[in-house]
């Protein structure tokens, strides 16, 4: 240990329960994050959990994404869409509304900070995700994004 460094090393029972097993099957993931190192991050990790990740930087290439994915009968459907509330343009929460609005229900997560709009997007049916957040939490996030019940569409 160095001079600097402050913080306790972990103990054996501290670490026992710490799984780097894949916590869900394998999914199809749309992700919008505009801070790159975060995105990238993100991928990295979802990507070795076993999920397929298409990532997009604002909500206009996640809406082009979108939209080839339900256009093109051959392309394989997404399963969950992860999106960054503060993007530049178009806010998640807009993407989220017009994704219900269209009666499209795929699973969401929203990353968001805010709380009036954490509960708005859980009124739609999708997963909060708070700044900031740990692997577990996104882990976490994914697995209760399979079994969030969706309103019925009175949105």
């Amino acid at each position: 240990m160095n001079d600097l460094d402050v913080s306790p090393q972990p103990t054996r029972a501290a670490t026992e329960n710490v799984t780097l097993s894949p916590p869900t099957e394998p999914l199809r993931i749309a992700l919008t994050e505009d801070n790159g190192a975060l995105r990238r991050l993100l991928v990295l990790v979802l990507m070795r959990d076993g999920h397929d990740v298409v990532e997009s930087r604002d909500a206009v290439e996640l809406l082009d994404v979108l939209a080839d994915g339900y256009l093109d009968a051959a392309a394989p459907p997404f399963d969950l869409v992860i999106c960054e509330q503060t993007l530049p343009g178009i806010a998640g929460l807009s993407v989220l509304a017009g994704l219900r609005a269209r009666d499209r229900r795929t699973p969401f997560i929203l990353i968001t900070g805010d709380e009036a709009v954490q509960m708005r997007a859980r009124r739609l049916g999708a997963v909060v995700l708070d700044h900031p957040f740990t692997l577990a939490a996104i882990r976490r996030a994914i697995r209760q994004s399979r079994e969030v019940p969706l309103p019925a569409n009175d949105w």
